[in-house]
């Protein structure tokens, strides 16, 4: 068995050997090399802090608690992020922010400084053991967009950091994140408390862009697949065009394509190299990957902000009308979601169609305007005609169908018809209510000595 200073000697030339080898070129060489040795990482080299910061465009913040790098960019208001100018970013200070989340609802103007917080993190499962390294905060400065990231050199510099992020969210008035209820604010939260520090995200208001997408453009993931594919940063590394992802969205909203960008999975063995090699290539294209993280929420965000306030007529896509819909019934102003709605039943994408004339279904029956919600569930009916993926809202359409037919129009017989479909479709308590509708209506028809046949609106449902 080795000795101490022997196996101290080892480490260190195990470390030299790392810092000598690096090749940016082949980051995944390297990452291979880092695998196989990763349980020793304290067994690293001292970075040169400061080389470091210079190489990245940063500098080296010494506090009383430590140290960190700080790295500044300036987006300015000419510059183009994708198809638009980042001084399209501003945000209306009447932005209906309260209509994507109620809690913030009492916010009569948009705040004034909102900071935009995306963080990334030696790895995913959460809890004590998931540090955040690298820290990214977005805000509107000047008519432009400045990006401030804070980078660990190491464990010790974790309090500072801390410290200087506590510093920056006391001076904001609103944090917006993406996915950063469930994953970025607690993740920062642990460690707060890890360190005895009370957290300061806990009386600042925070929204979270992710759901307000999901409403907005959720229905365009594949049918059979979630919409919220590589959704922990934000970033994503699926590729998923059509899902929910930041990177989709930038895609698809923004125009804006990355190129080389570091996959989120991938992350974690960069900063680890970086530790054992102190080489800035190591984190470059990381902190690269934040900061467009950053700016894409900020201008996803305004976008969605700015449709919501214009109006569904704006919209480019069928899908926002339907998504606005939804957010303009849920916050009570049903004149503008069924607006909305009838511009997205006129949609060419079938999925979108349908679903937007159930919801207009809904509101017509609330309106007591019974004939026109029996019209909008005839066109589910006519949409969701072999079309598998659509069955549920069909069985939706059929029975609001022969609850019109039963209740509204006085003709069993045809509604009868539609609890038959109901029937041959259903499963357990539906197929028992079914049946409980059949027979009522069987006990009326016979009163009424009615012995037409029903419709053939069943056939909808067979295979």
């Amino acid at each position: 068995m080795r000795d101490l200073a022997s196996r101290l000697r080892a480490i260190v030339r195990e470390g030299k050997r790392h810092r000598e080898s690096f090749s940016p070129d082949d980051p995944e060489k390297d990452s291979r090399c880092l695998l196989s040795s990763a349980e020793d990482i304290g067994g690293a080299l001292p970075l040169d802090a400061e080389a470091v910061a210079r190489a990245l465009g940063g500098e080296v913040r010494q506090e009383r608690s430590g140290a960190f790098i700080q790295v500044d960019r300036t987006w300015d208001a000419t510059d183009f992020h994708g198809s638009r100018r980042v001084s399209s970013f501003a945000i209306a200070r009447d932005a209906p922010v309260g209509l994507f989340d109620p809690r913030l609802a009492e916010v009569a103007d948009w705040p004034r400084r909102p900071v935009f917080f995306d963080i990334e993190t030696t790895g995913l499962s959460g809890g004590a053991g998931t540090v955040a390294f690298l820290v990214g905060c977005g805000w509107f400065e000047d008519d432009g967009f400045r990006v401030r990231q804070f980078l660990l050199t190491g464990p010790a510099s974790e309090p500072a950091m801390l410290d200087a992020l506590g510093e920056l969210f006391d001076e904001a008035s609103l944090l917006v994140t993406y996915n950063g209820r469930t994953f970025d604010v607690p993740t920062m939260e642990t460690r707060w408390a890890f360190h005895r520090r009370p957290s300061p995200a806990d009386e600042l208001p925070h929204f979270d862009m992710l759901p307000a997408a999901r409403r907005l453009w959720g229905r365009r993931a594949p049918r059979g697949a979630g919409a919220s594919s590589g959704l922990r940063d934000g970033g994503g590394s699926g590729g998923d065009e059509a899902g929910c992802s930041l990177t989709a969205l930038e895609r698809s909203v923004l125009r804006f394509h990355r190129v080389g960008d570091v996959p989120g999975f991938e992350i974690p063995v960069r900063y680890f190299q970086f530790l054992r090699t102190g080489h800035a290539e190591a984190v470059r294209g990381v902190l690269e990957h934040n900061q467009y993280d950053l700016v894409s929420l900020a201008a996803v965000t305004a976008h969605a902000l700015q449709m919501a306030a214009d109006g569904p007529e704006t919209c480019r896509e069928a899908i926002e009308q339907g998504g606005l819909g939804r957010l303009y019934e849920r916050a009570g102003d049903l004149a503008r979601a069924e607006r909305a709605f009838v511009l997205a039943a006129e949609s060419d994408d079938v999925e979108v169609a349908a679903h937007a004339l159930a919801r207009l279904g809904v509101l017509w029956r609330r309106a007591g305007r019974h004939g026109e919600a029996a019209g909008a569930w005839q066109r589910v009916l006519r949409l969701a005609e072999r079309r598998l993926w659509l069955r549920p809202l069909a069985r939706r359409a059929a029975e609001a169908l022969a609850i019109h037919h039963e209740h509204r129009a006085g003709d069993p017989d045809t509604a009868r018809g539609y609890a038959e479909a109901l029937r041959r479709d259903a499963s357990g308590r539906a197929a028992e209510d079914a049946r409980h509708r059949l027979a009522r209506l069987d006990r009326k028809i016979k009163s009424a000595g009615d012995t037409k046949g029903g419709p053939s609106a069943a056939q909808l449902f067979e295979s």
